[in-house]
């Protein structure tokens, strides 16, 4: 099943603070993305891989193109998206594993990672018993579940990200860098609960620049060049 159609989308970034130069950062960019399968983007520094991945999840809008989420509910290009059709699509359908966790201040790691379920109208108890076995499954100690993230280094900030962006089971998960402050226990735990979200059917594109992670988890790469220098 088709879940994600990206169709000649383009970029440019206009930076108005300095004189309106324009820096173009995708251009004319294609591709799809099935059910049960990984998309890996690569390419140089400054090549648009986050970028893109923005656009994924609406937070950049696109100079022209389209694409295309296919949720269950239906079809949304959110290139022509209402931002509550945007909000929709991230409360049921996109997830979006970020490298920074925006931290809520006085908002306990328990919360934060219950927060989505809590969204979707999931029972109490479901959500107790999900939130406690993934914060065990990722190393987080007990003793840091009742405080805010705010102080934690920034691999356990990671973790929480982590959490609280797999909690839900997201026909459609976007990973940037999900590892990148992580040591190498926690990066197999992520890497099986990204494969373990491949197989049960969700459509992956991430980002990451660890070799072996890349080789291990992607069914394709989509090579992106670098239009104009940084």
């Amino acid at each position: 099943m088709r879940r994600i159609t990206v169709e000649q989308v383009s970029k440019t970034f206009v930076l108005h603070n300095q004189g309106g130069v324009r820096l173009p950062v995708l251009d004319q960019v294609s591709f799809q993305v099935d059910a049960g399968e990984c998309v890996v983007l690569y390419g140089p520094s400054g090549c648009g891989k986050s970028s893109l991945l923005k656009m994924l999840f609406g937070n950049y809008l696109a100079d022209g193109g389209s694409i295309r989420i296919h949720a269950d509910q239906g079809e949304t290009d959110l290139v022509a998206a209402h931002p509550h059709q945007v909000l929709e699509l991230r409360r049921h359908t996109l997830g979006f594993v970020s490298q920074f966790l925006r931290v809520i201040p006085r908002v306990s790691t328990w919360d934060l990672v219950a927060e989505p379920l809590s969204r979707q109208g999931v029972e109490a108890d479901e959500i107790n018993s999900r939130v406690e076995q993934m914060l065990r499954r990722l190393n987080l100690p007990e003793s840091l579940w009742s405080l805010a993230p705010a102080t934690f280094s920034g691999g356990e900030q990671q973790r929480v990200n982590i959490a609280r962006s797999m909690i839900v089971d997201y026909p459609i998960l976007l990973l940037d860098e999900p590892t990148a402050s992580l040591d190498a226990a926690n990066r197999d735990v992520v890497a099986a609960l990204i494969q373990e979200a491949r197989d049960r059917g969700a459509a992956l594109v991430g980002i990451f620049h660890d070799d072996a992670l890349r080789t291990r988890l992607a069914d394709r790469l989509i090579h992106l060049e670098a239009v104009s220098e940084f």
